[in-house]
């Protein structure tokens, strides 16, 4: 006849087994590691799908970041291109990642390129980008190489859980898994013409029929 105790044993140790898987799959569901990855990877792989023409704007180089920001950024997704303006050949280089939240959301501007030689020349702006659709809205800075004022470029950044475009304080505490990030830079230019706002005019449109 077996044992009342150890049966009883028994019965404790399956349940506890059995709570503990339960609680580990909640768990992965509520920080998203059940996810289909493949999904992901396939919403990704639309932000490359862009026209080699937007607006005034002509593709000249297509290409993807490098390999340590891709395993810094564990993107799903991104592409890092430059744009040539047809009037006055203004090159603009324009990155859009598509990745978790964390990673994607701390690494800004002012922290990259403080260590690339180069000085920030202003606070940080807040610009409108409206469209159709809808109104974004970016930081821009202002850097210099060298020291040389006439090297000044500007830098544009914003974030997106899928809807409009925004310049956010603090996209890590955003109730999202996922995050996209628009991070482009182009000359400064004292005339009414901005390189960076002119691009993205252009861009989002066609970026908003790839983003969810």
């Amino acid at each position: 006849m077996p044992n009342p105790a150890i049966s009883s044993r028994r019965h404790a140790i399956a349940a506890l087994l059995v709570l503990t898987l339960l609680s580990g799959v909640v768990h992965g569901v509520l920080d998203g590691r059940w996810a289909i990855e493949q999904d992901k990877e396939a919403t990704g792989a639309a932000l490359k799908e862009l026209p080699k023409k937007l607006g005034e704007w002509t593709l000249v180089e297509d290409g993807d970041l490098d390999e340590k920001s891709l395993q810094m950024l564990r993107c799903y997704g991104s592409f890092r291109n430059v744009y040539r303006h047809e009037l006055t050949k203004t090159l603009v280089h324009v990155a859009v990642m598509y990745g978790p939240r964390g990673p994607i959301a701390v690494h800004t501007p002012e922290v990259c390129y403080s260590s690339e030689g180069t000085k920030q020349t202003r606070d940080r702006l807040v610009e409108t980008v409206e469209t159709p659709n809808q109104r974004n809205q970016f930081w821009s800075v202002e850097f210099t190489r060298n020291n040389d004022p006439s090297s000044k470029f500007e830098v544009w950044y914003g974030w997106s859980s899928g809807d409009e475009w925004v310049a956010a304080e603090h996209p890590r505490f955003w109730l999202t898994d996922d995050l996209y990030k628009i991070q482009l830079s182009g000359p400064s230019i004292e005339s009414s013409f901005n390189p960076c706002q002119s691009f993205l005019a252009a861009l989002l449109p066609h970026l908003e029929q790839h983003i969810k």
